[in-house]
Order: structure tokens, then sequence, then C-alpha cells
């Protein structure tokens, strides 16, 4: 067993040194890497860096879309023993400051065009800037650098208790919080996934060709890359919208595919409901799919299966190290996020609250010792969503604790169970429920780019779902969104997740009326149909 991150990706890229490591899109067409090419540049980036006064144990940030440099930095770092801090490339200067404050890093890697906040927040070593297009590498390769080889390649010696990183959340429960992982931490659960992964028969074949498109500073996203280098596969980068992904997935024709919902979701709208089409959109080569976030709809599932196309799903935190249970073709059940891994105690607390011990969870927050202590008791992680173990050892993942809305009755209301519920069965758009405080529940309807809003069946929907609760529990008005909830607006996080608080403060107003019964032409009672009688369907409109 190895006990580093470090020592698992350079062992891993020394026996896969021929196999292609990389593909990627650049001036019209894909370019790809091997293992012993991806390593070497590797090397020149962490040379690049100790010239630059970075040293064994000093922070680096990372500001970088999802692209094949970002993988090539990430293991300079593990070259250098430099914990990364990996960063959003939608984070605002006001989001930035705070991390910066708490994470101290020496240096920030960044993309052009990012505000790093560096004039009001100045870092030890500055700023490095690579160039906008993926395989340029801009300040991080020097010129002297061009004749180095392989023999000049170092790693620095890592030890297992050494800090592997400090990764913040997407912060859909407020302030983002730096969680502390070590090296040992990070490698057992790689050690944990790939074991989980690995077919009976076919071993890693899907990992062969893996498409990831997430923001690499996402806990997921990483995961996924590592896994692949874990396992010698090779990684082809996607970018942009959800039709452009798609035709890159055609073009690439990826054994293996970790996305959201909305990517699935737009896929059928694509294929037009035709499991024919779909599988052509996804190519002949594609073994199976991972989706997180949020169940598909029992629609856009159905057409996957006619299709003969698996799409699996998980479930982790960051404070996990990323994974807690993935759903695998040989060990799975349609409706659960899998079976906790191997090597891990997962256990329901009283109050249904997922709970998990095991070596995989980190050491903290990062300088925040009070949210430490509430978050890890007794050695048990407490993850802060509630759930379920089922006979056959499935975990099922029912709501976010925090998410908890407290009606002005005294009722307490996990929201989450009703909107996935919705969303199984009617494959629409974004579906937040609003009420803190106030008498009842009110939904938010938002559509989506593959989707508009029909009221009817919204309506008809809720009131089937109403009929399976009791009356506090029960939506009575529906509040149609004109536009998709938005990154830019802070109504969902990088990674597709719903950041409730974000969309009740920017659609207080409409809320607000809605709760004192003013005239509204988006407003469907489940009472008494349309308060007013707008179009029966709502487009789809760019904000």
């Amino acid at each position: 067993m190895t006990c580093t991150v470090a020592g698992m990706v350079k062992e891993a890229m020394r026996r896969a040194a021929s196999s292609v490591a990389q593909r990627w899109y650049e001036e019209g067409g894909w370019n790809t890497r091997t293992y012993a090419e991806l390593e070497l540049r590797a090397h020149h980036i962490a040379s690049t860096l100790r010239e630059r006064g970075i040293r064994r144990g000093d922070r680096l940030a990372l500001r970088a879309s999802t692209r094949a440099d970002w993988t090539a930095i990430e293991i300079a770092t593990l070259m250098l023993g430099t914990p990364l801090v990996p960063l959003y490339p939608t984070m605002t200067r006001e989001q930035l400051i705070p991390i910066l404050r708490q994470s101290a890093p020496s240096l920030v890697v960044t993309e052009p065009g990012f505000d790093n906040a560096t004039d009001e927040f100045p870092l030890p070593l500055g700023e490095l800037v690579i160039g906008a297009r993926d395989g340029d590498l801009g300040e991080l390769i020097t010129s002297d650098l061009s004749e180095s080889g392989s023999e000049d390649i170092v790693w620095a010696n890592v030890g297992p208790s050494h800090l592997f990183t400090v990764a913040y959340s997407s912060g859909s429960t407020g302030e983002p919080k730096g969680c502390v992982i070590l090296q040992r931490q990070y490698a057992s659960v790689l050690e944990m996934v790939t074991a989980a992964e690995q077919h009976p028969e076919r071993g890693f074949a899907h990992r062969e060709s893996a498409f990831i498109y997430l923001p690499l500073a996402h806990a997921s996203a990483r995961l996924q890359q590592l896994t692949s280098i874990a396992v010698g596969g090779e990684i082809i980068y996607g970018f942009g919208g959800s039709a452009q992904i798609l035709t890159q997935v055609g073009e690439t024709q990826p054994t293996y595919l970790a996305g959201v919902p909305r990517l699935f979701e737009a896929a059928v709208a694509i294929a037009e409901n035709d499991p024919a089409q779909l599988r052509e959109v996804f190519g002949d080569r594609l073994i199976y799919a991972l989706s997180g976030g949020a169940p598909l709809s029992a629609e856009v599932q159905a057409t996957y299966e006619a299709a003969q196309l698996l799409v699996v799903d998980g479930y982790g935190l960051t404070e996990s190290s990323t994974a807690i249970a993935i759903g695998v073709p040989h060990n799975w059940k349609p409706g659960t996020v899998g079976k906790p891994l191997s090597g891990l105690d997962v256990a329901i607390a009283p109050d249904g609250e997922i709970i998990v011990r095991g070596p995989n969870v980190f050491s903290g927050y990062l300088g925040q010792t009070q949210a430490t202590a509430e978050t890890i008791r007794d050695g048990w992680l407490y993850t802060g969503d509630f759930g379920e173990l089922d006979g056959d050892g499935f975990l099922h993942v029912t709501g976010r604790k925090k998410s908890l809305i407290v009606t002005s009755t005294g009722k307490n209301i996990s929201p989450e169970r009703f909107e996935n519920q919705f969303r199984a069965m009617s494959g629409t758009g974004d579906f937040v429920l609003v009420g803190d405080g106030r008498p009842y529940l009110i939904a938010l309807a938002a559509p989506s780019p593959e989707h508009v809003l029909d009221v009817a069946r919204l309506r008809d929907t809720v009131k089937r779902i109403n009929a399976q609760y009791s009356p506090q529990e029960q939506v009575k008005k529906i509040l149609l969104v004109e536009r998709p909830l938005a990154q830019e607006q802070g109504e969902v996080t990088a990674s597709g997740k719903v950041v409730r608080h974000a969309v009740a403060r920017n659609f207080h107003d409409r809320i607000e009326r809605a709760y004192e019964g003013l005239e509204d032409d988006a407003l469907i009672s489940l009472d008494n149909a349309l308060t007013r009688t707008p179009n029966t369907r709502v487009p789809y409109a760019m904000s």
C-alpha cells in the first residue's frame, strides 16, 4: 500500500510511461501527450517554481479552467511537496480575499484576466500567469529548460503526514471553509475508489479514456483526474456548455464520463428522447457514466436504459477527501448512490444524519477549531446529509440537514426529498422549495436551456407529490422563474448545486409578493389553478 498521493502518482506514471495520458483541444484539433511527456512537462514546471522560490511545504494556489495544464501543474506540486490550494475560476474578489488570507499561499498560478485580489492581499512570491489557451504555460516554462530530459526529474521526499491540499468547498451552505487533507488521507481514498471501480473481468477498461469537464478545483472532478492517473488511463478535457461538451464527447469517444444531471438531460433533449440517437451522442465506446448532484428523472433514466447506457451515481464530501460511496456496473442499485467504499464505516445517526469513519476523513478546517469540533465527533465525520442504508448495504441520500425549512408552525421539513421526487417525475429544470418562517411552502421552478416550463405538467406533478405528504409539508404555490438559475448570480455552485440562500435573496421581492397574495403573471396556486392565466408554457430566456 502506497501511503502518499505523490508516491501513487509517481509509480503510476512510470508504469504507464508510453501510454497516452492526456487529450485536449488546441488550434483546431485534438492533441495528445504520453505519461512520460506529462512527467517531463511537470518537471519543467516544478523547476520554474523552484527558481521562483517555492520550497517543500509552501502552498501554491491555482486558479485556472479545466485543461491539461491544470493536471501538469498539480503533478509539479506533488514533485515539489507543495500543497495545492485550488481556486474556482468563477470566484469573485470578495470570495478570494478571505481564502487567500486563511490559506496563505506563497504564490498564485493563474490564467490571464482574473482579478486575484493580490493588490489587496499581496503574496510572498506574487503571481505567475499561464497562457489563455490549453498547452500554453506562459510564465511557468523558462527557456533554459527545453533541453532537460527524464534523467533530471526529481521527486521530493513526501511523507504520509505531509499536507496534500487545502481544498475549499464550492460554498452551497454559506462561507467556504478550507479542508486540511493530508497525503495519506487522499491516498486512502484513491486506493478505495480504484478497488471499487475495478471490474471482475474488465478491470479498468472504463478508464481507458475518461472525459472530464467540471471545474478541476471541485473535489469530484479532481478525484476523477487523479483516479485516471492512478490506473494509467487517458484523460480527455472538455470545455464549454452542454451542447459543446456533447459534441466533444462524440468526437473523442470516451469510455467513461463523469458529469452532472444537466448534461445527461441535455443529451436526451438533443437526441429527442430517441434511444438510438442517444447512443450516437455518446458513441459506442462508453462503458458507463457517473452523474452526481441530484437524481436523474425516471423519464431520462428510461431513455438511457433503452439506449443500453448505464448512468450510476456517487456521494462524497470535500471533508471525506471526496468519495464515500460510488456506483459501479458490477455493484449497482438504481435510486442509490452505491455502496460505501470498502474500508469505511458508514452509519446513520439517531436523527437520520449520515456519519462516516475511516482513513480518508480530513484533519479539520484550517484555523477553525470550533467548526472542526462540530463536524468530527468521537472520530466520526458528521456529513450534514440525511440518508438511509438499505438491507443490501446501498446508501440512499435523502436530504441536507442544513437545508431544513422550519415553517412558522414549527414544522421541520427537509426540502430535497420533495425536490428530488419532482425532478424524477417531471424532468424539468431547477425546482427549489422556500418557506422558512412562513406558514406554508412555495416552490420556485426555473427553466434550463434544455427544458421549458410546462404549467399543466408542473401543476399535475406537484399535486401528485403533495398527496404523499401531510398538509404542512405540501407545496401550496409554484412561482415560475423566467430564466435558469445562474452561477454568475451565485444561485448554483460550479458543480451545479443550488445555493438556497442566494435563490431566496435574488428572488426575494417576488417571493414576498407570492406570500402576500399579490397578483403575479407567473404564480400557480395549487388550490385555485392559476392566480392569473399566463401562457401555458414559459420559454427559456437568457438573463
